[in-house]
């Protein structure tokens, strides 16, 4: 359990929040969010004292164990799998007791560090360090390598595996889905979903919240307030609470044009039926939070293309890859005029590759790739924002890629639409957040009118308000879209169609996202499981029949309590979700907002509870299907 009482914390002579009050109970999955610069890392830095509060406590049980992942990695030579392992204290403890008891041939040191070790099992947490370094896209060779032969990307993964390893009763993640792949992230979601920890969790990302947290801190207003349920539940319940339940706001009628649009045009379709479905909650969802958005929201928006030929990228028979390399093999494809396009698949399937062979920045090893006559393409990924000079100014940036007749006031009205007003756009670039980089980035490839959008993973150092404002920009652009990134949101609110990269082949992905997810899931199990000799016996018919009737009655016997308790569950969420349905009915109407605001409040709270125990409920519901499904 974590407590802060009464606290309050200061950024120089900038109160971030006080009078902070909050419990974190154990076992409990919160979601920290906030605008940028509100202070969620400072709260973190005062939980692992590494900075004092200005007034207040942050009280735990002693002695409690925090794992946190480090913000820098030093070089080194140890073996990945041994770095993770590090993060196990207590089988390094052990390991270093045995260790010291050898080289003082003390037999009782030695007997007793034994003893340590043996009830440590290292065989499982080694296996738990593996299972943890595939899921987060490791390939199992990748053990042997050392630490320092890894990416600054892939480093942050060790740090962020090391910190999953250490046995914890407080957990502490600070946007842990910046440069995970969408496969990546759905594994630590499931990871999250199943450990004892406290979890506290800083993120970006609404989807990773919506599935992991189930409390809410929200900085705002000078403190930080509690809100049961989701990020989604978060959003709705903050939009009630300011009374804001007229229309939606302007800024999302782009987003809700768009989404109703496929949901008109593909709502019968087979293929696409899923889809539509999936769009349809989300136009739910929008109309219900767009009030909460347009309280705090900026956008900006893509300028219009000039032209739009009706087919932009024709490839046959691509085989894409390096000299030394094929990664992709037989690609056929299309991207016509209006197309959305999101694209699927594991770090290192192949959809940069794939990306950068479509728009000319790889050469094909072989097949053809036909462009439409006036394509114009704008393309943004990470590697931009280091192309950019740090020594010039958003202002001289622009410039360059402006006509030279281009009056300065026209290019700073034009970067004003993306946050670089007065002084922001005379700034050095080399000092700007990776937030800035990005907009900046998104700036200049807007300013020749592009007629294809392409992205590779745009949301990184991107906070929640802009993640916002992009998904509303891309909804109402006007050219096509091709987008890779481990974004759900945006995923789901830009993107028509799906493409899959895997196994080294292009295919469409007839599904939705939830797909996906289980496709994810599924596939690395399987994966795992190839790698696995299969045991083999021979037993006589008779024997096996036996083995057979045996093992039925042990299904049954271990069943029967699971299927029980299902049904309580089922009957209970079937009861709450009907009140909760009545209580929708009642706070979707504006009308009832003007009434008695002691009813109002009641309603509100009591909705409240009603998500946070049929959240639970379905949590319990999904863990006793899980149970059921292994046992059989």
């Amino acid at each position: 359990m974590l407590k802060l009482q009464n606290l309050s914390l200061t950024r120089g002579v900038r109160v971030l929040y006080k009078a902070v009050n909050l419990t974190a109970s154990d076992g409990e999955r919160v979601g920290l969010v906030g605008p940028n610069g509100s202070g969620k890392s400072t709260l973190f830095a005062a939980i692992l004292s590494e900075l004092s509060p200005e007034d207040g406590d942050i009280l735990a049980p002693a002695p409690i164990r925090i794992s946190h992942v480090a913000q820098r990695i030093l070089e080194t030579d140890s073996q990945a799998l041994q770095f993770v392992l590090g993060g196990h204290q207590p089988l390094m403890e052990a390991k270093a007791a045995l260790k010291k008891a050898e080289e003082s041939s003390d037999d009782i040191a030695y007997a007793t560090a034994l003893s340590q070790l043996a009830e440590i099992n290292e065989g499982a947490v080694v296996a738990e360090a593996e299972e943890i370094l595939y899921g987060l896209g490791f390939k199992p060779s990748d053990s042997q390598r050392k630490v320092s032969e890894f990416s600054g990307g892939w480093r942050n993964r060790l740090a962020l595996a090391r910190a999953l390893m250490k046995p914890s009763d407080l957990l502490l993640l600070d946007e842990p889905t910046n440069h995970l792949d969408i496969d990546s992230v759905i594994w630590l979601e499931n990871f999250l979903k199943h450990i004892h920890s406290t979890v506290i969790v800083i993120s970006h990302d609404r989807e990773f919240l919506d599935n992991v947290s189930r409390t809410i801190w929200a900085i705002e207003d000078g403190t930080i307030n509690r809100y049961s349920g989701n990020f989604s539940q978060y959003e709705l319940a903050r939009a009630e609470k300011i009374k804001l339940q007229q229309a939606a706001a302007k800024a999302y009628e782009a987003t809700a044009s768009h989404l109703q649009a496929y949901i008109d045009r593909f709502r019968y379709k087979a293929t696409k039926a899923k889809q539509a479905q999936s769009r349809i909650k989300m136009l739910e969802k929008l109309k219900k939070v767009a009030p909460l958005h347009s309280t705090y929201q900026w956008s900006f928006h893509f300028r219009e293309p000039e032209k739009i030929p009706q087919h932009l990228i024709h490839a046959e028979e691509l085989d894409c890859g390096y000299p030394d390399k094929k990664i992709l093999t037989n690609v056929k494809c299309v991207i016509s005029a209006g197309a959305r396009i999101g694209v699927l698949g594991v770090n290192g399937a192949g959809k940069s590759t794939l990306i950068k062979t479509l728009i000319g920045a790889l050469k094909p090893l072989s097949g053809e790739i036909r462009y439409g006559n006036g394509l114009i393409i704008g393309y943004f990924a990470q590697h931009q924002l280091d192309d950019l000079r740090d020594d010039e100014t958003a202002l001289q940036h622009l410039a360059r890629v402006a006509p030279p007749n281009t009056r300065e006031q026209e290019l700073r009205d034009y970067l004003g639409g993306f946050k670089f007003s007065g002084e922001m756009a005379t700034a050095l670039v080399g000092p700007m957040s990776g937030g800035e980089k990005a907009r900046l980035s998104l700036a200049l490839l807007s300013w020749s009118k592009p007629n294809l959008l392409v992205f590779d993973e745009p949301t990184n150092h991107l906070d929640m308000a802009t993640r916002d404002a992009l998904t509303e920009a891309l909804s109402s652009y006007g050219g096509a879209v091709l987008l890779v990134s481990h974004d759900r949101h945006l995923l789901r609110a830009c993107c028509d169609e799906l493409w899959l990269v895997h196994d080294g082949a292009l295919t469409e992905f007839h599904g939705d996202l939830d797909d996906y997810a289980e496709f994810v899931l599924r596939d690395k199990q399987e994966k795992k499981n190839a790698g696995k000799p299969e045991e083999k016996a021979v037993v006589s018919r008779k024997e096996q029949r036996r083995n057979d009737a045996q093992e039925r009655q042990r299904i049954a016997a271990l069943s029967r309590p699971i299927k029980k308790e299902l049904e309580k569950v089922e009957k209970k969420l079937e009861k709450l979700s009907a009140e909760k349905k009545t209580l929708d009915a009642k706070l979707a109407d504006t009308d009832f907002y003007q009434g008695n605001q002691d009813e109002v409040a009641v309603c509100l709270k009591k909705h409240g509870e009603l998500s946070a125990e049929i959240d639970e409920l379905e949590a319990k519901w999904l863990d006793l299907s899980e149970q059921l499904q292994d046992i059989s």
